[in-house]
Parts: C-alpha cells; structure tokens; sequence
C-alpha cells in the first residue's frame, strides 16, 4: 500500500511582498463566503508545494476526505488561526477532495497534475485543463469529473 507523506506547517507569518521564492507554491484562499476555498478546484502542478492562506476573521483547517474513513491521510491540519497558513508538501498526480473540519460547508479540491503528461495530450489534441500565469486554473471545471 502506498503511503503518502506530506509536510505539515502552520505559519503565523506570511513572506514579505519583496521576498523572492526559490520553489514555487501554489497558494489556496479560505474564504468566509462561497466558495469558501479560492479557487475551489486548484489544478497543481506535481512538484509544487501547497499553501492554503487563512486571511478571514475565523480559525479553518484543511483535511483530506480520505482521512475520515481510515484510508492513508495525505494531508490534515490543526485549526489555521486568522493571518495564518498551512503547507503541503508535493502530492502525486491525482484528485483531492478536502474540506473544513470546522466548517463542514466549507469544501475544494485539488488535481495535481503531471505537466509533462498534459504536454503529451495536448499534442495529440486532447484539451486539458493547465496551470496558468498566477499557477491556478480550472476553466474546464466540466471536464475535471465534478460529481
């Protein structure tokens, strides 16, 4: 069975405006509305860490739907204060479903995707969804198996 191990970290400090990052990460906004997550679907590159930024007014977590039914838990977080985050290490390619154990309304997703393996579609002509300028893209919402 394949264990999937990712790197917890809740930071009260978020990098200054001017601070260059050496490895790219991907940045999710809880929000105190709907969606609640910004974006709901991020599409993630593999390799790239994850950070969900908690900039409202109230406590959040980030908990993978997996780990309520004892599968292996790829990602799980404490209560994320205001002005706080949480990181991720690289997940494999695949879809994650997650959501607010404090808010159970509160519910995204994540595809990581293999960059090199989307390349490879596209040149066949199969439209696939990509990361865009700011990393983040989910304009094919209908063809990413919503359900």
């Amino acid at each position: 069975m394949l264990s999937i191990w990712a790197i917890f970290l809740v930071s009260g400090t978020a990098p200054s405006p001017g601070a260059v990052a050496l490895d790219p990460v991907i940045d999710i906004a809880f929000q105190s509305s709907a969606p609640y997550y910004e974006p709901p679907v991020a599409v993630v590159p593999m390799d790239t860490p994850i950070r969900w930024v908690n900039a409202t007014a109230s406590p959040h977590s980030v908990r993978h739907d997996a780990c309520i039914d004892e599968e292996p838990c790829p990602f799980q977080s404490i209560a994320i204060p205001p002005d706080s985050n949480f990181v991720v290490a690289p997940l494999p390619p695949g879809r994650y479903a997650y959501h607010c154990e404090l808010h159970p309304i509160m519910r995204g997703s994540l595809l990581v995707i293999d960059p090199s393996s989307t390349h490879k579609n596209e040149e066949k002509g199969t439209p696939m969804t990509r990361p865009g300028s700011a990393g983040l893209l989910a304009e094919n919402d209908g063809a990413l198996g919503r359900g």
